[in-house]
């Protein structure tokens, strides 16, 4: 089914429309193998997720990122069609809506691209994970 546009919104868990947008994703295995583990819905955790508009007018989540209130960005994932060009969007839109504050994120080594765009450097790493920070001048 082919996908028209794709409109970005951030929202938390406590707006209605939350568990219908993410809650078949944050269940799914195949979106959990993607990130390592499972994503949370902390309180306080404001979710940028970009939505599909499909033919029949619809929309429904084609990727994710979300922002902890310490300054954590977790969770990135997106469509395996769409993931090259919505990694990228989506942490720049997180990045932004920041204000400005330092940044850190753990994340797949496929993920480290996108953040690295968006003026990450990697503090560390091991065999599947890189731990990465934004400084709040980057």
């Amino acid at each position: 089914m082919a996908r028209s546009s794709l409109r970005i919104i951030t929202i938390d868990n406590t707006d209605p429309a939350f568990y219908q947008l993410l809650g078949p994703l944050l269940a799914r295995r195949d979106v959990h193998k993607s990130l390592g583990g499972p994503p949370w819905d902390d309180p306080g955790k404001q979710w940028t997720i970009a939505l599909a508009t499909e033919a029949d007018g619809t929309e429904k989540a084609a990727g994710f990122i979300g922002r902890t209130t310490t300054g954590a960005l977790e969770s990135l994932w997106a469509e395996t069609d769409r993931r090259h060009t919505l990694y990228h969007r989506l942490v720049a839109t997180a990045v932004k809506a920041s204000d400005g504050r330092a940044l850190h994120t753990t994340v797949t080594h496929a993920r480290v691209a996108a953040y690295e765009q968006a003026g990450f450097r990697t503090v560390s790493t091991t065999a599947n994970y890189a731990k990465m920070h934004r400084d709040p001048s980057a």
